[in-house]
């Protein structure tokens, strides 16, 4: 039976130590965290709601990140997809997979190179091509791929504030530990950095996949304004959806989410979502 669970450990084939664990819930979704996220940066409430529609969260810690330990190839795209497939596998595939930011890239990528694993996608705030928001808004993107750990990690603490703001003391505390975690991580956020430079347009790889995709962008993300996101995309069969909020959407309006996915999922995956106290996956 997969139910709720502490955190478990599995190995890659290269020797890469990833944790990961799988929240409670019927059907499980895979979640791929963005640049320089762990099983953590979900937050308590994103998690919690998916779990009330029957979803159950499956999270990990990507290499390097925190409680697991890279590997030995270089780091690309494929690495990171190959890792999540690893996941999917553990914690019971075929199954759908969310990708947020960056991680819509690594979602993608598993689904073109195993795509018996993925049954479903949804890609959050993420651009057709990084190229266009790194063009237009270089202010926003170049610290990301191209400072040190500091200063990538102001500018992402900068990109997931809503438009409206946080208090002051919330938000020196959420840039201060966002600033201590890269500087502890400082060899896989450079290898993250390394990867994102590359990343390969998004529309281009979802143009070869036949499986469902959402795509759900933000309308005050200042990161990937809208009309640089999925939803200009001209992608066959993509469904498109935006939501009041910037690009830490998950942060701002987590219900509203969730709700949106599950409603995707029901949709898409042939076994009905149960709501709450919904039993484990066998």
């Amino acid at each position: 039976r997969r139910g709720h669970g502490g955190w478990r450990c599995l190995t890659t084939g290269d020797g890469a130590r990833i944790r990961w664990k799988r929240g409670f819930g019927r059907t499980g979704l895979l979640l791929v965290p963005g640049f320089g996220g762990d099983g953590s940066c979900w937050g308590a409430a994103f998690p919690r709601f998916l779990s009330e529609r029957g979803v159950a969260p499956v999270v990990y810690d990507p290499r390097g990140l925190g409680g697991s330990a890279g590997g030995s190839p270089e780091p690309s795209l494929e690495v990171f997809a190959r890792d999540a497939a690893a996941v999917a596998e553990a914690a019971g595939a075929p199954l759908p997979v969310l990708g947020w930011s960056m991680g819509a890239s690594v979602a993608a990528a598993l689904a073109l190179a195993r795509p018996d694993l993925v049954s479903a996608l949804v890609l959050c705030c993420c651009p057709a091509d990084r190229r266009r928001p790194a063009r237009s808004g270089p202010e926003n993107f170049s610290p990301l791929t191209d400072g040190d750990p500091s200063e990538a990690a102001l500018a992402l603490a900068e990109a997931l504030t809503p438009p409206e703001g946080w208090s002051g003391p919330f938000a020196r505390a959420f840039r201060r530990n966002l600033s201590d975690y890269f500087a502890r991580h400082e060899e896989a956020v450079r290898e993250q950095q390394a990867v994102l430079k590359r990343l390969p347009p998004l529309e281009g790889m979802l143009g070869r996949l036949s499986l469902p995709v959402l795509a759900v962008e933000g309308e005050g993300d200042r990161l990937v304004p809208p009309g640089e996101g999925l939803s200009a995309a001209a992608t066959k069969g993509l469904i498109r959806r935006t939501l009041p909020g910037g690009h830490g959407l998950l942060y701002e309006r987590p219900r509203e989410l969730a709700d949106l996915v599950a409603d995707f999922l029901m949709e898409e995956i042939t076994a009905p979502l149960s709501g709450p106290g919904c039993p484990g996956r066998t």
